[in-house]
């Protein structure tokens, strides 16, 4: 039996139909001129060049870094520091370990004590006993700013943290307590 030219043909025909109401004809825009096209093609590197030779024809800034220090943006994000209440004298850290459960490189420890009435360390029924951030280990994203409902922890503009030994990069209570040695100039709106 030889299949029928007639069929195929209406076969054909019924398989472009149910194509064509599924296809969407992508109106495409006049193509470039020759001109056009290689600006196009260079145009980013033409732009880079120009902020390159731009830059070079500055005088370079020199800033002597031991005795003048970089200014940071008042958002940086530098040395831990733990508050007390100033009326008071009391901790603010409760010992939570809300800060320990946010923090994504796990360098912080709290080890929480109960307060008693002849030994009130902080203004909570507990107080943190240990309270120890491994700065070497710290990626200082805030979190544990962020994650404290009493702001007993905060974050500096101090970014001089380098020490001999990882053991001295161990922040523990005492230190986070105590008032850095120096302070960062911060930058002015404008710089």
């Amino acid at each position: 039996m030889t299949p029928d030219p007639g069929a195929a043909e209406t076969m054909s025909d019924i398989s472009s139909n149910a194509l064509s109401d599924d296809v969407i004809a992508v109106q495409r825009g006049p193509t470039p001129t020759r001109s056009k096209a290689v600006y196009r093609a260079f145009g980013a590197t033409l732009r880079s060049l120009r902020t390159t030779l731009a830059r070079t024809l500055e005088k370079p800034t020199t800033i002597q870094y031991p005795e003048q220090k970089t200014p940071v943006y008042p958002r940086f994000r530098g040395r831990h520091k733990l508050h007390r209440f100033e009326e008071s004298g009391l901790e603010k850290c409760v010992g939570c370990s809300l800060c320990v459960a946010a923090c994504p490189a796990e360098c912080i420890r709290v080890v929480a004590a109960e307060n008693t009435p002849e030994h009130q360390v902080s203004a909570g029924e507990r107080y943190a006993a240990v309270y120890e951030i491994n700065m070497s280990r710290c990626i200082f994203c805030g979190y544990c700013e962020l994650a404290c409902p009493f702001d007993a922890i905060t974050m500096g503009n101090d970014y001089e943290l380098s020490d001999y030994t990882r053991s001295d990069l161990i922040f523990t209570k005492e230190m986070l307590l105590a008032e850095p040695i120096e302070r960062t100039p911060l930058r002015r709106e404008g710089e």
